[in-house]
């Protein structure tokens, strides 16, 4: 038997039934707020706690996905949120903003916090950092190797969670800016209308390039369990029950025997949700075009053509009985459960002596085992009466039904919790500290014109390699395995960090940190947690509308990219290889006639920027209003000359004629 944890998704108290009822260890859900499945169906308070209280009886637990970023007006409700949520006795809930961390930690200390996928850890170091600031769980990102993650259980103390099966994003979960970016619809924000599941061309190729298959990583369940991790997790809170029950009775049947996968089994799986057929994921440590569906599926949803296999005994908890009558007294039953809950029952009326026939132990034995559909199974039943006792049948059911329901009221009360956590307010002091542009660069001749343009803020590349004292080293996007050396050498002290694990990583070698747009700084909560790490500066979320960026601020100088291609996503897979062939850079084309530029990393990732610009050059007075001290300008592809032309424009708040887009400044979230 394989003792990981099998978690599985509930869109639905459909879901969640199948779910329990076909094996899982665990759900995880979401509330009608704050998670990152806005269109599923989800749970009400109500049905929330009794979802929570199904599960609890059921030995099941439950996981609540706070997985969003939180907007700073909304903390009122999130706090209500919260305060139920613990309340209700959830086993754990899922984030991925860290000031929504720290604010839950504060208000609800007892309720245990699981890092969500969309905080992009994928490495030890950014375990080890969530780890030491109370996280007691962590859901690695989908693109590890089974080598990284055996690193991470190795080398990280902490509860690790991966998934095993479903659908996959080809960019790495929390960087993805394309659907808020081109749709208006955020991912960040439970929002997200999926792009990369439409038609592109890259190429003389089109089609569906950036559709990953489905993962399956059900015939590496022993191997997932030697090497550390704690809990299995499928991917489908968008999906029905049909769909959760025969995955997770399927994964259930070969976690309990470990037998090998059969054909048959395979087939279900793969019939359930067909998305041109499985993949391993990026498990086996291998990637590429065999990892996508590049044509859509005629038919990717289907139902089973029989039930799926239901494990009805296997939630049920152990309970011992004591029965005691004696003539002339009441009817005495106790009932101790397998984690040692006990409930007493005392009958009202008294026990008759038999006129004629007396009832037996045997008879008295019978009754009390009809426990049904009940979450109870009998261990044991000790009888203690009088030989010429008579005790109706209709009595010893009352007894039997009134102490199964006492029974469970006090299960389901011994996982509430007190609501004993303390408010969380921070005072934050706004510092004027003026406004001056910042610049990133892509190459040597960009960063040539910067310096003699005299930018008081330079952001250079690790690649370039050619840094002066005061200059900022970028940080690659997903870091190499040897980025604890190279930062430990690097000749400068400022470093701009664009993940937790890099933060962990330049704390540890005393750098000068900076904060990039990257790591989702969306309100003051999160801004603080890193202003008491003494950081340099915080660019905040590209998210965030100006009426929103001035609510955050503090002694750290914030910054916002104010010019350049955002990137929307970072890839582990190159779209341009996958599809029409290594190019070493070039664009991908949407089916409206975008086209969007394709960078090429190291390890054959990809970053993927927006079709047109942010353009704020003649809306400065606006930025400078809302208290930022930096404006950044961003350039990629820019050519000297239009690098040039666009520092004038932003200098002298002149507007920029090209196509561009104001971003999100002036958007809702």
């Amino acid at each position: 038997m394989i003792s990981c944890e099998l978690l599985a998704p509930a869109g639905s108290f459909e879901a969640l039934k199948a779910a329990v009822l076909s094996g899982a260890n665990a759900v995880y859900l979401g509330g009608n707020l704050f998670n990152a499945r806005a269109s599923a169906n989800n749970f009400d308070d109500q049905e929330l706690e009794e979802a929570i209280n199904y599960c609890h009886l059921r030995k099941v637990k439950v996981f609540v996905t706070v997985n969003i970023l939180v907007g700073d007006v909304e903390f009122k409700e999130l706090d209500k949120f919260v305060r139920k949520l613990n309340k209700f006795g959830t086993d754990g809930v899922i984030i991925q903003d860290i000031g929504v961390a720290m604010y839950i930690k504060s208000i609800a200390p007892n309720l245990p916090l699981h890092a969500s996928t969309q905080l992009t850890v994928y490495d030890k170091y950014g375990a080890e950092f969530l780890k030491n600031i109370g996280f007691k769980r962590i859901v690695l990102a989908r693109e590890l190797s089974k080598e990284v993650i055996a690193d991470i259980c190795k080398n990280v103390d902490v509860e690790i969670e991966i998934f095993v099966h479903g659908a996959m994003c080809v960019c790495y979960s929390g960087q993805c800016l394309m659907s808020s970016m081109i749709g208006g619809r955020s991912g960040n924000r439970g929002k997200c209308a999926q792009p990369c599941r439409l038609n592109y061309k890259a190429g003389n190729k089109s089609g569906y390039l950036l559709s990953l298959k489905d993962m399956c990583l059900i015939k590496h369940l022993k191997d997932i369990e030697n090497i550390g991790v704690k809990s299995l997790k499928i991917e489908g809170r968008m999906k029905g029950s049909e769909y959760v029950g025969t995955v997770v009775s399927i994964y259930r049947k070969y976690l309990d025997n470990e037998k090998q996968v059969t054909d048959e089994d395979y087939k279900k799986l793969e019939k359930i949700f067909y998305r041109g057929g499985f993949s391993n994921g990026y498990y086996t440590g291998k990637k590429g075009a065999d990892m996508f569906c590049h044509t859509k599926p005629d038919n990717p949803y289907l139902k089973q053509d029989e039930k799926y296999e239901q494990f009805d005994n296997y939630k049920k908890t152990d309970i011992s009985l004591e029965f005691a009558g004696r003539v002339n007294d009441c009817i005495k039953l106790i009932a101790t459960d397998e984690y040692g809950n006990q409930c007493d029952y005392i009958s009202t009326d008294v026990i008759q002596k038999a006129r004629s026939s007396s009832t037996s132990a045997d008879r008295i034995k019978e009754q009390l085992s009809k426990l049904g559909d009940t979450v109870f199974k009998i261990k044991d039943i000790k009888i203690d009466i009088d030989n010429d006792a008579f005790i109706p049948v209709s009595e010893i059911n009352l007894a039997r039904r009134s102490i199964i329901e006492m029974l469970e009221r006090k299960i389901i009360l011994s996982k509430k919790r007190i609501d004993n956590g303390e408010s969380y307010n921070i005072e934050s002091v706004r510092e004027n500290q003026g406004f001056d542009f910042s610049v990133s660069v892509w190459d040597k001749k960009q960063l040539e014109i910067a310096r003699n343009a005299n930018c008081k803020k330079i952001y250079v590349p690790l690649e370039i390699g050619d840094f002066k004292d005061d200059e900022i080293v970028i940080l690659p996007r997903i870091s190499p395995k040897d980025i604890d050396e190279t930062v430990k050498n690097l000749p400068v002290k400022n470093v701009l960090v664009r993940n937790i694990g890099q933060f962990e990583i330049a704390k540890r070698y005393n750098k000068d940190i900076h904060i990039d747009f990257t790591m989702n700084v969306f309100n003051k909560y999160t801004y603080k947690f890193f202003e008491e790490y003494s950081v340099k500066s915080i660019t905040l979320s590209s998210e965030l509308t100006i009426r929103q960026i001035t609510d955050i601020y503090g002694v750290v100088p914030t910054e916002s990219i104010i010019y350049g291609r955002l990137p929307l996503m970072v890839t582990e897979n190159c779209m341009l290889k996958t599809s029409s062939g290594c190019t070493q850079g070039g664009f991908i084309e949407d089916r409206t006639g975008e086209k969007f530029l394709i960078k090429c990393l190291a390890d054959c990732r990809n970053e993927i920027y927006n079709s047109k610009p942010i353009v704020m050059s003649d809306k400065l007075i606006d930025i400078e209003n809302c208290g930022i001290s930096y404006g950044r300008i961003s350039f990629t592809d820019e050519s000297p000359s239009e690098c040039i032309e666009i520092l004038n424009c932003y200098k002298n708040k002149l507007p920029i004629t090209k196509d561009f887009t104001r971003g999100k400044f002036y958007k809702g979230v």
